[in-house]
């Protein structure tokens, strides 16, 4: 896994923890639905310390009012940290078959971002410094 945190940040390292996160995603009301059937803890954990720290990082893509299609680890973190975020509309795939984001399942094994050269940048908190859509 990616760890390569700065000092400053480690107040808000542990406030996500895999037992925390999959409470809320099993029993929290969520206001979309999403065609995925995994997401990946560790992108979740790390997009959630960073928006508590003051981070954004972008809108949440939604088709027909009801299906998230682009910020599915986004939007989970969004909701728990009780950030307000913008909503874009976007098309889908009619292939794509819609759950409930209850229904999920929150992949622990693997970190997605390190195990893909061009999104392993996001495993630290370097890219951050010239990161601009921070408020």
């Amino acid at each position: 896994m990616c760890e390569n945190l700065k000092e400053e940040n480690k107040s808000v390292d542990n406030l996500l923890d895999i037992e925390k996160l999959n409470h809320f995603v099993k029993n929290t009301n969520h206001d979309y639905l999403t065609t995925h059937k995994k997401l990946c803890f560790a992108i979740i954990q790390r997009i959630y310390r960073r928006v508590l720290l003051g981070y954004r990082f972008g809108a949440i893509r939604v088709s027909n009012d009801e299906l998230v299609v682009d910020g599915n680890h986004r939007y989970i973190a969004y909701k728990m940290a009780g950030i307000d975020f913008e909503i874009v509309k976007a098309n889908r795939s009619f292939s794509d078959e819609p759950i409930n984001f209850n229904e999920i399942i929150i992949d622990t094994n693997e970190d997605w971002d390190f195990n893909n050269p061009a999104y392993r940048k996001f495993c630290n908190d370097d890219f951050l410094s010239t990161y601009e859509d921070s408020e």
